[in-house]
Parts: C-alpha cells; structure tokens; sequence
C-alpha cells in the first residue's frame, strides 16, 4: 500500500524524492513490524492451541516455552526494537523537512493504531473491531502517508483508490478469522466473528466484495482515470470464488483454509498491484 501512494504523487507528476521514499517505506515496515511482535506476544497464549494455523492467521506458532519454542520476551524485544527504529526514522524525517502537521497526525494514527490493536486494555482485536481497524489503517492511512511525504498534501485519488481497497482488506481479514474461530471461541477471544455470530459474519463477508465492486463501478463516474480503473475488474472472478468457497464451507463441505485465506489475500492483493502498477507506469 505504500508503494501506492508514492505510485499516485507520480501519476499526478509530482516530483520524487527518493530519500524521503526511502525513509517512510522503512518507518512503515518497522510500525508494522512492532505491530506484528505486539500481537504475537498478547495472542500468544490462545494461539498455542490452535490447530488450524495457516500463514494469514493463528499466530506464527513459533512463541511458547515447551522446547524448540521461542520465548514471548524475543516479540517484546523485537517490539521495543522496531519501535526504536521507527522513531529514529521519524527525527531523520523532521531533519529532512519532510514533515509536517499531516505527516504526524498520520503517524501517530498508524502507529497508536497498532497499539491499541493488540494492547490491553484497549486490545481492539479482542473487542470484535479490530478487522475493520487494521483495514483502515492499511487500505488507507499507509498509502496517505506515503502521499503525503511526497507532496505535503492530500488527494481525493488516494481516496478513492483506498476505498475499494479497504472493503477487501476486512474482507480478508475476516475470512482468515475463520480458521481460527473454534481456538478464539474456547478460550474466550472476542473477535468480530466470535461476537457476530458465523452466519452475520458469512453475510457480510459475502456483502464487503460485492460492494467492493460496485465501488469500483461508481469510481467511473466520479472521474477516476479509466485505465486505471478497469483492469482492476480483473479481479472479479477472485471474488466469486471466495463467495463460492464462502458457500461451500456453510453448506458443509470440509474446508480447505489454505486456498480460502489465499484466495481472500488474492482478491485484495490483485486490485493493490493493479492500482499501483498503472499509476506508476501511466
């Protein structure tokens, strides 16, 4: 997502500077690092006996103290330590001027919305709204950082790129709850499928991609650049698959988590890359 950012600044024929590009891509991977770390340490616990991990959800599985395991106190390490780094990052930017009162409003959001993620007593991904959070936070506010970096401003493209963007990230993030609802169920973690219900969170879930296309559709006549918009359609078939898989699964077919989660990190990946690719090279 930031590569989409930066991708619009050119396309709107904003000149790039490199260096900044740079810094904010690497402040984006360690917020998102000490993110990840926070998460594994806090979930750890439920995570261990999970039995239908994929790479999308469960936890890494590495975390534990039987042997082979890793202590939970590496993640916190690794916490602190990417949590340094982004700071660091961040006066390296002010040194730079390429910060501003936007910049920080946008970094303080990213990276405060990685806390309270994942950290109690707030921990969002145990209070049932965590899925729509980290969508927000990814479809939307990484790519209007890297913009911002660039430009020092907003753009309605950003926007309106993000939309669609961010109703296939909770799409994603809540077909790889699924895999994981027996674990959270038992041990008591109130994830939005856990207080929704599986036969709400089916609906939407099957509701977010149609009407994630039909944004798509609306962006034409909200003149948004055509050929860009419409190889995003390419996407369509991976949305009727994760429907039908959807289907499948509720009717009682034994499900394949693997090809669901998958196919659910396709469908938003496919229109991420699309954008990105045709702002880049348009």
């Amino acid at each position: 997502m930031y590569f989409l950012g930066t991708g619009i600044a050119n396309y709107l024929g904003y000149q790039m500077d490199w260096g900044v590009f740079v810094l904010g891509l690497l402040w984006a991977l360690f917020a998102q690092l000490a993110a990840l770390y926070l998460n594994e340490y806090f979930d750890e616990p439920v995570d261990r006996n999970n039995e239908n991990r994929t790479i999308f959800s469960g936890g890494s599985g590495v975390l534990g103290d039987d042997e082979g395991k890793i202590s939970r106190k590496v993640a916190l390490s690794g916490f602190v330590v990417a949590t340094s780094l982004a700071g660091g990052i961040t006066l390296s930017l002010l040194w730079l001027g390429a910060f501003n009162l936007g910049t920080g409003l946008l970094m303080v959001l990213i990276y405060g919305g990685g806390l309270v993620y994942s950290l109690p007593p707030i921990q969002l991904a145990r209070a049932g709204y965590g899925e729509f959070f980290a969508g927000i936070i990814g479809g939307y506010l990484v790519p209007m950082l890297s913009f911002n970096l660039q430009t020092g401003e907003a753009h309605r493209l950003v926007a309106m790129s993000s939309l669609p963007i961010v109703l296939f990230s909770v799409v994603f993030m809540l077909a790889a709850s699924f895999p994981d609802y027996a674990t959270d169920l038992k041990y008591g973690k109130r994830t939005f499928l856990v207080r929704a219900g599986w036969e709400y969170v089916v609906f939407l879930h099957n509701s977010l991609i149609l009407l994630g296309f039909l944004v798509l559709a609306l962006l034409l006549y909200l003149n948004f650049p055509r050929a860009i918009l419409y190889p995003a359609f390419l996407a369509f078939p991976l949305g009727l698959m994760q429907i039908w898989q959807m289907r499948q699964i509720v009717a009682g077919a034994k499900p394949s988590w693997k090809a669901f989660t998958w196919n659910a990190a396709a469908l938003v990946g496919s229109v991420i890359y699309i954008f990105t690719y045709f702002f880049w090279t348009r």
